[in-house]
């Protein structure tokens, strides 16, 4: 029997595989430091999906840029934190004037100190934003990361799926150097024209530039990020068909997942942004203190002044309506989020399950007739 058979139930299902094979939802620790790329890494034989999950989340900034967004928060939490500055100041008047007021004769000088007395416990409203926008980073994070591996798993199942049709096409490779070795002996024992021969030639020729381009395919394929591929193959059984939950597990597991959980913690925020506008609803008081010396009749008092801005309330009505319309909008962002995770999740099912039906009658029904065919024209051939 002709070798290319061997494989023949990749080439038929490799692609539709490729295509409905889930992510895995798997979660890794960050690495302490990148990887140095002028380095070359050992060439190994095989590379298993573990080992790109745990290289890819080493190396990949797209993670380590939420460490420096923590860092911004704290920077912030401690500007927040700060209680309102203490300023001094001091104030001439009568000085260098004219008649009664020349020289420094009525100078009046004041010393003062001032600053703002918060009211409403402002402090502590923003760095319950700041403290919540810090929760939030870490669900974003989660997310970051369960998009990094889907895509990962899917460039994983592309090289698995490549590497699987290679093999069918060094098979098919194969296969023509047996038909023109077998039709070069017909050719020279006149019982085939010498077309057959060339057509044979062309044939091996074609199979031989399809290895080629296949190869270059695959290692372009397996580039995570390396300047050079520090592996030869990739392991993996592309009919290793795992049992898949329910839709209503499914949906169970959507709701409870970070993609929805992240609308809980932008609620949690913009509440708090809410919170902190209701604070700046009563003014702070600005007040200040000091000395006073008055040179005409050499004396010293002491001075003192508050201010307060008047109608704060209605100034900062916008800011709150704002953060209500916010706040109010989330919950409607993700229930359509969540109308639009289900449909893609019961399409995925039902395409899923299609595939399997493709496979298992592609494997049972269309590939044994094929071989028996294949089989009794090799025999009519040589005969």
């Amino acid at each position: 029997m002709f070798p290319i058979f061997e494989h023949a139930p990749v080439i038929v299902c490799s692609c539709i595989l490729g295509l409905l094979l889930s992510p895995p939802t798997a979660h890794a620790e960050q690495a302490n430091r990148f990887v140095d790329e002028s380095v070359q890494a050992p060439i190994r034989e095989t590379l298993t999906l573990e080992d790109t999950i745990r290289m890819t989340l080493a190396n990949n900034p797209s993670l380590y840029e939420f460490e420096f967004k923590q860092r911004v928060i704290d920077g912030e939490s401690k500007t927040a934190a700060l209680k309102p500055a203490l300023s001094a100041g001091v104030e001439l008047e009568n000085l260098l004037g004219t008649g009664e007021v020349s020289g420094i004769k009525e100078l009046e000088v004041t010393l003062t100190l001032s600053s703002v007395l918060q009211l409403n416990d402002k402090p502590a409203a923003r760095l319950n934003v700041l403290s919540e926008r810090r929760i939030q980073q870490d669900v974003e994070k989660q997310i970051r990361t369960l998009d990094i591996l889907g895509e990962l798993n899917r460039r994983y199942i592309k090289v698995l799926v490549l590497q699987a049709s290679l093999e069918v096409i060094k098979d098919a490779e194969t296969l023509a150097l047996y038909t023109l070795n077998a039709v070069t002996k017909r050719v020279e024992a006149g019982a085939s024209p010498l077309l057959e021969q060339k057509r044979a030639q062309a044939a091996l020729a074609q199979a031989k530039l399809d290895v080629s381009l296949a190869q270059q395919d695959l290692r372009l394929s397996i580039m995570w990020g390396e300047q050079t591929p520090s592996f030869k193959r990739v392991e993996g059984d592309l009919f290793a068909f795992n049992k898949i939950a329910s839709f209503d597990a499914l949906a169970v597991a959507i709701q409870s997942g970070p993609h929805i959980n992240l609308f809980a913690k932008q609620s949690r925020v913009q509440a708090a942004q809410l919170r902190l506008a209701q604070a700046n609803n009563l003014a702070d008081i600005e007040w200040s203190a000091g000395l006073r010396r008055m040179q005409g009749i050499d004396e010293t008092a002491l001075v003192a002044g508050i201010s307060v801005s008047l109608f704060q309330k209605e100034r900062n009505l916008g800011e709150y309506e704002a953060h209500r319309a916010r706040l109010d909008a989330i919950e409607l962002q993700k229930q359509s989020n969540l109308r639009s995770l289900l449909h893609s999740v019961n399409q995925a099912l039902g395409e899923h399950t299609r595939a399997l039906l493709e496979v298992e009658t592609i494997q049972l029904n269309v590939i044994p007739p094929l071989k028996e065919a294949l089989d009794l024209v090799e025999s009519a051939y040589l005969e």
